[in-house]
């Protein structure tokens, strides 16, 4: 049985979306027919109301169960009020009142987890906290099992030679999600795909921006989305780039990954 996850990130909704992408995204969305969709982060661009409205509106017609997480351009910039004291009450009013969710039952062969990786002192950056892996791991340790263990995190792990940094104590998060047997870490922010698998650690997938104009390095202008199929035995990567030609997201590339054997990854799976 294959298990088929959409992976849609660094939407934009404001001055930089590409707006006739979103009509075509939707109708893909449903025609690819996936089990769940997942967006990690960066919903808006500035973090207003206008702006979650819209992404709002979108989300609500993509094809279900939906996980998302939100992303450094979802907490407000200039209003600094809200920045320090409330920097996800918009999302969290528009989007998903929990900016950490967990889906361990609802899409068969998977367990997904996604985790805030935004803070208000940093404009760029993001971190997690140790009660943030913590719970994850609690989530994981009460997966079906067999069940394939995918986490999403706006922000990226790895380096690929841009100037900017990977979430903080990135190689330690790695190995702590290898302790905790994930196979998949989701991730956005950095506006190009890449699918590689960690030096200690699972299959990080990186997803272009799917509808704004912030493409960057090797996406330069261009839009994309990822599809993640599982199977027992393997993990197939697929990034889809839009061919303004065809009005349509092609196949660029296709990575597969093996699957390690199931072992006993954390104290609640002892």
């Amino acid at each position: 049985m294959i298990t088929k996850l959409l992976h849609l990130s660094d939407l934009h909704f404001g001055p930089p979306l590409r707006r006739y992408l979103t009509e075509v995204l939707i109708r893909e969305a449903h025609q690819l027919s996936p089990d769940v969709v997942v967006v990690s982060g960066d919903l808006t661009q500035r973090a207003s109301e206008h702006q979650f409205l819209q992404a709002r509106a979108f989300l609500d017609r993509l094809p279900s169960p939906l996980l998302v997480i939100p992303g450094n351009h979802d907490v407000p910039l200039y209003n600094l009020f809200l920045r320090f004291r409330h920097p996800l009450r918009r999302y969290r009013s528009f989007i998903a009142a929990r900016p950490d969710m967990a889906m361990k039952g609802e899409v068969e062969n998977l367990c997904l987890v996604g985790l805030n990786s935004t803070r208000s002192f940093t404009i760029d950056g993001g971190r997690l906290r140790a009660g943030q892996l913590d719970w994850a791991e609690a989530q994981f340790a009460r997966s079906p099992q067999g069940a394939c263990r995918v986490v999403a995190v706006h922000h990226h792990f790895l380096h690929d030679g841009g100037h900017q940094r990977p979430i903080r104590a990135a190689q330690q998060i790695l190995r702590r999600f290898a302790d905790m047997g994930v196979e998949v870490a989701l991730v956005g922010h950095r506006h190009w795909a890449r699918a590689e698998r960690a030096t200690h650690g699972p299959v990080v997938v990186q997803a272009g921006t799917a509808t704004s104009n912030r493409g960057k390095g090797e996406e330069k202008g261009k839009n994309s989305y990822n599809v993640i199929e599982v199977d027992s035995s393997t993990i197939r990567v697929t990034c889809c780039r839009y061919r303004a030609e065809a009005e349509r997201f092609e196949p660029l590339w296709t990575k597969e990954f093996r699957r390690p054997a199931r072992q006993n990854y954390s104290r609640g799976d002892q």
